[in-house]
């Protein structure tokens, strides 16, 4: 897992440094501050170490771990992840993994496939794995996707490619399944059944008697939900894992994201999760959650545009009580408070 992320003009962060939870971890901003890049960092780093036995040549996991960025990022080239506030510049990212590796690197504006690793101290191989889900759900079009996504016959960045592989698992059976059926069943109770990959395409099974459904024919709050269960069931999701989650409130209704901010709760106690959101109510209910002792270990982080048009910059604390105001936030406030006062 994450322990820190210290960066230098990387795209629209002239500097930052996150220190992570071990458990929930929650990134808060408005459109255009770099909610989906942090996370994408972060998992490109874990991503990049995921099958490594020993320390790498420098120059050969450079070259990897370019790859995995560009994979993630889709930029035109390397050196675009790099700012470009003040013309020509450097990035630099420092990153510590917990027990794993601790990893120092740089690229410039002008860098097309090399990373230059500046130190690499390799620890162990990351045992755990780490999963993103990206803000769409991938169910409805499961099938002949990833093979698309394989053969770049489509836009889209490796996230979802890597989802896809990650949905082609096996249900766990016997003791494993046992194990994680305390986070597994709650969930599949919120959906009222449990969700099946057969003939390599996706069915939702009713436990209450309503039969068997496609899964393009579920609401897509329920398909982000089938999606999780579904990681969960095989394994792929499991003690130790790392998950990023990209707007997770993405089509869920405030009844769901109630269970929604449970959910990451619970699961949370088990492996290190770091979302991105602009939902005040998801905010608010983890709060709640917080307040009432349920989660444990959480940490809050605040992005905001510089006043001087330089950038974005990233408080931290303990709550979204210690992270600054949040436009976005603020926003559904103001709007409530309008809503109440109507007719006054």
């Amino acid at each position: 897992m994450l322990k820190t992320l210290d960066i230098t003009n990387f795209t629209c962060f002239p500097k930052a440094k996150l220190e992570f939870s071990p458990g929930l971890n929650v990134i808060v901003g408005e459109n255009g501050t770099g909610k989906s890049h942090l996370l994408k960092l972060g998992y490109a780093v874990l991503r990049s170490l995921r099958n490594m036995q020993k320390a790498p040549a420098k120059e050969a996991y450079g070259r990897d771990l370019a790859n995995h960025l560009v994979a993630l990022f889709k930029p035109d080239s390397l050196g675009r992840l790099a700012s470009r506030v003040q013309g020509r510049s450097r990035c630099e990212v420092s990153a510590k993994i917990h027990g794993t590796a601790d990893l120092l690197f740089n690229f410039s504006t002008q860098s097309s496939d090399l990373v230059n690793i500046d130190n690499i101290d390799f620890k162990e191989a990351l045992k755990a794995k780490s999963l993103f889900i990206p803000p769409k759900e991938v169910l409805s079009v499961y099938p002949g996707f990833a093979l698309a996504l394989e053969n770049k016959e489509f836009a889209f960045d490796e996230t979802y490619l890597d989802i896809c592989k990650n949905l082609n698992g096996v249900p766990l059976k016997g003791k494993r399944l046992t194990d994680i059926a305390t986070h597994l069943n709650p969930l599949e109770e919120i959906m009222g059944g449990d969700m099946r990959l057969e003939n390599n395409s996706f069915y939702f099974h009713s436990s209450k008697g309503k039969g068997i459904f496609e899964a393009h024919l579920m609401a897509e709050g329920s398909r982000k939900l089938g999606m999780l269960a579904y990681l969960l069931k095989t394994g792929e999701l499991t003690n130790s894992s790392s998950l990023f989650w990209d707007e997770p409130e993405a089509n869920l209704n405030p009844k769901l994201l109630v269970a929604l901010a449970d959910i990451l709760v619970r699961l949370s106690s088990i492996m290190q999760i770091t979302i991105a959101t602009h939902s005040l109510f998801l905010v608010r209910e983890l709060e709640i959650l917080h307040e009432n002792k349920q989660l444990k270990n959480s940490k809050y982080f605040g992005l905001h545009f510089n006043e001087d048009g330089n950038g974005v910059s990233v408080t931290q604390g303990g709550s979204s009580n210690h992270i600054g105001d949040i436009v976005a936030l603020d926003e559904e406030i103001a709007q409530s408070s309008r809503y109440l006062n109507m007719g006054d």
